[in-house]
């Protein structure tokens, strides 16, 4: 009887369930392997959470509360001087006479340190507004920081305004340095990051609604351009003050961050 090598035929089934096994291994990986991820972009509203942050709101009411105050005292402080100038001018006295020389000088001191007290308080609220509004932006970035991370999100933008009162020069030019053009809603989260604010405010119950604020600006300018078309002028007047301090020469140095913006 003739014998059967069997040596090939167990090095050929050898080698074929060794192939056989690196394939399963193989195609076990790939299917193991995680998937790529699309670039993940989101989109918020920078100026409106900042206004709308509950720290801000506080603040800006203390400010305004700082700066009616002062306006009242520098106001009868001018009306004091006013006063005395108007005095000054009945009495009649003879220029470069001593009674006259000290009348002046009184008067002007008072000028003097009114201006003094006037530039203090810019600083005051201008330093102040600066604070408030670094602390409110850091924990801004903070909480989309975290929502980024937790959603996997690549990167978060800032979005502004297409539209703005030609009027308000401030505006004009950040309509003019916006870098993104358009975006889609659903890439927006800024809703979800003031939600998560207030949040831990327990402050539930006051989360404002941005797209409504947003919407209600929008009609704001739209009425602004509508007001500018039908009286425009060729006089530029400038743009007022944002606080009744204005009157006597002082303002509170709000940034133009929240000016010109959705």
């Amino acid at each position: 009887m003739k014998k059967t090598n069997w040596i090939p035929l167990v090095v050929v089934a050898l080698t074929f369930g060794l192939a056989g096994y690196i394939t399963t291994i193989a195609c076990a990986q790939t299917a193991s392997a995680p998937q790529q991820r699309p670039y993940q972009v989101a989109i918020v509203d920078i100026a409106q959470l900042i206004k709308n942050h509950p720290t801000f709101v506080a603040k800006q009411k203390e400010l305004k509360k700082f700066a009616d105050e002062k306006e009242t005292e520098f106001n009868a402080r001018k009306a004091s001087i006013q006063d005395r100038e108007k005095s000054l001018n009945e009495l009649k006295l003879t220029p470069g006479t001593a009674d006259h020389a000290k009348a002046v000088d009184e008067i002007t001191t008072k000028i003097t340190l009114l201006e003094k007290d006037v530039k203090i308080a810019q600083r005051q609220l201008m330093t102040d507004n600066s604070i408030v509004l670094y602390d409110v932006y850091k924990e801004i970035r903070e909480e989309i920081d975290s929502i980024a991370k937790q959603s996997q999100i690549a990167q978060v933008m800032d979005y502004r305004t297409l539209d703005a009162n030609p009027a308000d020069p401030n505006a004009v030019a950040a309509m003019l340095e916006q870098n993104l053009i358009w975006h889609a809603d659903s890439l927006e989260i800024s809703q979800f990051v003031i939600n998560r604010i207030y949040q831990k405010r327990n402050l539930t119950a006051s989360i404002p609604d941005i797209k409504k604020l947003r919407d209600q600006e929008k009609q704001l300018l739209i009425d602004a351009k509508n007001n500018t078309t039908t009286q425009r002028t060729t006089t530029n007047t400038g743009t007022p003050t944002n606080t009744p301090l204005g009157a006597v020469g002082i303002t509170t140095g709000t940034p133009a961050a929240t000016g010109g913006r959705r």
